[in-house]
């Protein structure tokens, strides 16, 4: 690779690249646009969705990302010990939310992740109104917080599976990747 100086810095890029795109493709908005005559070229996944700006999500795509306004404060990077157990605290605790099979989740097939991901996408506009001024109601985090929360739960769950074929079992992914 022309953009690393040694082969641990290849790796460590290869797994935040794994990370990254294991969790967008779990996010709906990153597998559609909405068309619209104010949008013939598409809405870029909600980029340009715009809302009214609450927890630095101006537009309905930010608002996906941060789990439907569950995890609005982005850790300090890089992780301390302290910052990566604050961090560990927070994914166990998504995680004691959810049970999903082993056939939902030792898989690496990208087309069902990206498959489920739209079939919840053509319902994320359902209830809002676009405008600087319209604020996500209510009944629309009701509905998706649970939906957004379980979907990085499962992507969680994927890639865990996914590093596992890759690296082998561990285990402690912390032995191999956190100083």
């Amino acid at each position: 690779m022309a953009h690393v100086n040694s082969t641990d810095e290849g790796r460590s890029l290869a797994l935040r690249l794994l990370i990254h795109y294991y969790g967008d493709i779990h996010q709906p908005l990153h597998t559609s646009d909405r068309y619209t005559k104010e949008e013939p070229k598409g809405d870029k996944g909600g980029n340009d969705f715009i809302l009214k700006n609450h927890y630095s999500a101006p537009e309905l795509h930010a608002v996906w990302d941060n789990v439907i306004y569950t995890y609005h404060k982005n850790p300090k990077r890089p992780f301390t010990k302290d910052s990566w157990a604050d961090f560990g605290h927070t994914a166990d605790d998504l995680q004691s939310r959810f049970t999903f099979s082993k056939s939902e989740t030792n898989t690496a097939d990208f087309a069902k992740f990206r498959d489920e991901s739209y079939a919840i996408a053509i319902t994320a506009y359902d209830g809002l109104t676009e405008g600087k001024d319209q604020v996500v109601p209510d009944s629309y985090i009701a509905k998706f917080q649970p939906i957004a929360q379980r979907r990085v739960a499962l992507a969680a769950q994927r890639l865990v599976y996914g590093m596992e074929q890759i690296f082998g079992k561990s285990s402690s992914i912390e032995e191999k990747f956190i100083q």
